[in-house]
């Protein structure tokens, strides 16, 4: 099974931050990373656990005791919930820095 991929506009300092987690939370982290989020889920990847972890070599329950650790960690949120169905999307620590639009005001003097 192919999933599809998201053009690569990833955060370089998020690849370096990435590096330091634990094997298999870098592994989930990534395929969030890479894959296609829907926007009708609040920017989710809408997949099954059992079909990401196929997709990613994992065994389901490794991956559903780690991605609460993310959650914490900030590298993944619930993005949202139909019934006891959970899509997860990425968090802030995976998004990079923001940068801002707003232009700071001049003062005349």
């Amino acid at each position: 099974m192919s999933v599809p991929v998201v053009p690569d506009g990833i955060d370089p300092k998020v690849l370096g931050k990435m590096l330091s987690l634990p094997h298999p939370q870098m592994r989930i982290v990534l395929f969030y990373l890479m894959t296609k989020k829907d926007p009708d889920f609040n920017d989710a990847v809408v997949m099954t656990g059992e079909k990401i972890a196929a997709e990613i070599g994992m065994n389901r329950p490794l991956l559903s005791r780690t991605i609460p650790r993310l959650v914490e960690a900030g590298w993944l949120r619930e993005a949202s919930r139909h019934g006891n169905v959970r899509y997860y999307g990425l968090g802030p620590e995976a998004e990079g820095p923001r940068r801002s639009n707003v232009v700071p005001l001049r003062r005349s003097a």
